[in-house]
């Protein structure tokens, strides 16, 4: 789903690092995941992301591109304020949410 997510926002994106950052906006993102489910089978697969945004305008077309992506698929997100990083020399923005995956037995 996250890929799902991040395609429909239009933003270069890649998990955990860019080795070269492209030249405008982008995110990179974590994906915590954990198991669950009945008789100790891991048929549910819970996703803790962490998306973060790199982009040099504040409350620019990327974050509203981000939030109405993830809104799309019917998911509640949390976001922090920017806070801008010298190394990206970008404002980085943090949004976090959680979804669950349905997983089927393979025979």
């Amino acid at each position: 789903m996250i890929n799902e997510i991040l395609k429909a926002a239009g933003i270069p994106y890649r998990r955990a690092r860019f080795a070269k950052p492209p030249a405008g906006a982008y995110v990179v993102y974590m994906d915590d995941q954990s198991t669950d489910g009945p008789d100790g089978l891991p048929w549910l697969l819970y996703h803790s992301l962490t998306v973060e945004l790199f982009t040099a305008d504040l409350d620019g077309p990327e974050e509203e591109a981000l939030e109405a992506a993830i809104g799309a698929q019917g998911l509640q997100w949390e976001k922090d304020g920017a806070a801008w990083d010298d190394q990206s020399q970008r404002y980085q923005i943090n949004y976090y949410f959680d979804y669950v995956e349905k997983r089927r037995a393979t025979t």
